[in-house]
């Protein structure tokens, strides 16, 4: 008999419309948990699931299950339960408890210890299972659930909410070896595109596009679209009428009316109307879950959007010496290129200018922030081009002049704000002709007051601003018109709109993530609305030109070719 069979045989469940126990029959999406494990167990494979779930899918009552059985087969045998809060890990553990109470007569073995915390077999069995909730015992930043401890069997419940994931996943899966027979079932629903549970679903991911085996976790997304309960039948003569853009994408995935009408009431009913709120909690698909969750800053429909917009750049070089050189994507000289500069086209060029801060303030071990600069084409409203780099606030200056330069002669900036003041004075020692200026306000005018102020300078009082006129610029008209809104092709842009959430009363990256491309976006549209759009008087959009080396653009108006800037 095998795992699943003894746990439909033997195990009794709470029905969750009557609260009567019945025995447990493993639906659709615990049958697609079986059939994971059994993938990795009958390779050989140590069983490694991680699970990204929407709410009331029963994948908790199979991992606990699973374990509760594999404890009560096996002797000698570590089985650990770790949960987000206290309620969550004392209904965990309860379940178990449940599933020992009602086995059938004569199979419950003796124990030496049953208590809210625990379950151990009296010997020669000896086997244990043990709950517990993340954060306890946590020592300087440390969590020590789980240290020192050899696991059999793991189940983290809720990892996207636990307190202290890193550090505490870094002690517990230390200790279960990584050999065939033992298990590790990370489950949650989503918390945000960020931390430990997204970093580790987006790995395992990665791993399986790479690796077309069951080796390492292995990712399972359960949907509420899979759930017979989730639906209301429409009553008679009732039409749902035009489905709206995301109701439009559910029907792609499979969605019926009847799921449809059951999502329409429980976002009015329950989630006061808010549509993301309900995705978080019943998401259809995996971006969805992520992009929901979390307080995100930027609404999630412009975020879905910029997603199905994103793709790999054209083309990627480097502006080195005024010429372009193609490099890798990966160079940290690389602009990443969608569209080259037109003829009549104007253009924006914003840097964020790096100030050395750490994606996690209270991680020495986190990554420093990135410089990051964009192109936006003003007619077309498109980002045209990107760059993430992290060379000195000067060198970064370079290329944003260089990149205005090319991007016929665009206004440009980078921002003014601490080390920033180093990447503008390469534009004012080289005269560059579209330098953005901001403006005193009169009332603060005095004698002397003479001096030009270079370069967009964020403050307190107009951070919020950039922000709003972003989403502005990128937010639908009414009836869902997408014209001649902000487009994003760029994922690194893409990924930051989705950990940019409020923190506090504060738009701001989430821990561990990072937003200096996003801001250089923020700035670019300040330019947008606040310079000219017009070329000055005398002054030529730049134009290729065709010589016996190739093409080249004309940067000085000579009507002669620039061989330090030829196109290939």
């Amino acid at each position: 008999m095998d795992l699943a069979e003894w746990m439909a045989t033997r195990l009794q469940i709470l029905d969750k419309q009557t609260g009567a126990l019945i025995p447990y029959m493993p639906h659709d999406e615990q049958r697609k948990l079986d059939y994971a494990l059994g993938l990795q167990q009958s390779a050989g494979l140590p069983g490694r699931l991680i699970v990204l779930k929407a709410r009331r899918r029963g994948v908790s009552t199979w991992t606990q299950g699973t374990i509760f059985a594999m404890c009560h087969l096996a002797a000698n045998k570590q089985g650990y339960c770790v949960s987000h809060s206290e309620e969550s890990a004392a209904y965990l553990l309860e379940m178990s408890h449940s599933f020992d109470r009602h086995l059938p007569g004569g199979e419950r073995l003796p124990k030496a210890r049953s208590n809210p915390t625990e379950i151990i077999w009296s010997p020669p069995h000896s086997s244990r299972f043990e709950m517990h909730t993340a954060g306890a015992g946590r020592t300087e930043g440390e969590a020590k659930v789980g240290r020192s401890r050899r696991i059999d069997y793991l189940h983290v419940s809720e990892l996207a909410f636990c307190e202290g994931a890193a550090s505490m996943m870094r002690g517990l899966v230390q200790g279960v070896p990584d050999a065939p027979g033992t298990l590790i079932v990370i489950e949650s629903t989503a918390n945000g595109a960020a931390g430990e549970f997204y970093d580790r679903w987006q790995a395992a991911i990665e791993d399986k596009h790479k690796r077309m085996d069951p080796t390492g976790y292995l990712p399972v997304f359960i949907s509420w679209l899979t759930a017979p309960e989730y639906s209301l039948v429409l009553r008679a003569g009732e039409d749902l009428g035009t489905p709206t853009e995301r109701e439009r994408d559910l029907i792609l995935l499979g969605a019926r009316p009847e799921q449809l009408n059951w999502r329409r009431h429980k976002i009015a009913q329950d989630f006061g109307g808010d549509e993301d709120r309900f995705c978080q909690e019943y998401p259809a698909e995996p971006s969805e879950a992520f992009v929901t969750s979390g307080r995100p800053a930027i609404p999630a429909s412009i975020i879905r959007r910029h997603d199905k917009l994103s793709c790999e750049p054209r083309r990627c070089v480097a502006l080195d010496g005024g010429k372009l050189i193609g490099v890798p994507m990966d160079s940290p000289r690389a602009w990443w290129v969608w569209r080259e500069p037109v003829d009549s086209h104007d253009y924006i060029v914003f840097g964020d200018v790096m100030e050395g801060s750490l994606s996690d303030a209270s991680d020495p071990r986190s990554q420093p922030d990135f410089n990051g600069g964009v192109v936006l084409d003003r007619r077309t409203m498109e980002i045209v081009a990107s760059i993430q780099t992290r060379m000195d606030p000067d060198l970064f200056g370079e290329q944003l002049m260089a990149a205005g330069r090319w991007y016929n002669n665009a206004w440009a900036s980078p921002e003014a704000n601490a080390s920033g003041v180093a990447a503008v004075l390469p534009f004012v020692r080289k005269n560059y002709l579209h330098l953005y200026q901001r403006q005193r306000l009169a009332e603060s005018l005095s004698a002397g007051d003479d001096a030009p102020l270079w370069g967009w300078k964020t403050t307190v009082a107009n951070r919020d601003l950039m922000i709003d006129s972003w989403i502005a610029l990128c937010r639908p008209d009414a009836g869902n018109d997408w014209s001649g809104k902000a487009e994003v092709y760029d994922r690194r842009i893409v990924a930051e709109e989705k950990t940019f959430v409020w923190r506090g009363a504060k738009r701001q990256h989430q821990v561990g993530a990072h937003d200096d491309l996003l801001f250089a976006c923020f700035g670019a549209g300040q330019l947008h609305l606040n310079c000219p759009r017009q070329f000055p008087l005398g002054q030529k959009v730049l134009q290729p030109m065709s010589g016996d080396r190739g093409l080249y653009y004309d940067l000085e108006g000579d009507d002669e070719p620039d061989e330090d800037w030829r196109t290939g």
